[in-house]
């Protein structure tokens, strides 16, 4: 056998195996990084009396690990929600339905059904929005 034959048998014979290493490496990568992404489903967006304010609604499921919630969120007309990058003033355990009234352009109520929900986070103010919880 010739020289540069044995070598390419060599290669091939490290190459297949190689590329497939690689292939179940992306896989698991794929597999593995869904399990920790989060669904966001976008329930309401609530019109400040201008209009230049939004209160934004959201579920957010994140697997079986961590627990189903609801968030809002103020956000400046023309700017894009982003459940990553815009903060929200209050968190709620399990899946909610959120009733917002805004009381005038820098002032919103805020009422939620059913009232008996375990609270992560509630803020009395978002940027110049003051929130009221009834």
């Amino acid at each position: 056998m010739s020289r540069r034959r044995w070598i390419g048998l060599v290669v091939a014979a490290l190459a297949v195996p190689i590329a497939a290493g690689f292939v179940f490496v992306v896989l698991i990568d794929n597999v593995m990084s869904g399990f920790g992404a989060c669904r966001v489903v976008r329930q309401r967006a609530f019109a400040s009396p201008s209009g230049s304010q939004l209160v934004v609604v959201v579920w957010k499921s994140c697997g079986a690990t961590v627990p189903d919630s609801t968030q809002a969120s103020v956000v400046a007309r023309g700017r894009t929600f982003s459940p990553d990058n815009t903060p929200t003033f209050l968190s709620l355990r399990e899946h909610s339905d959120v009733v917002v009234s805004w009381v005038g352009e820098h002032a919103v109520r805020i009422g939620v059904i059913p009232g008996s929900i375990q609270i992560y986070k509630r803020d009395q103010h978002a940027g110049d929005v003051t929130i009221n919880y009834d």
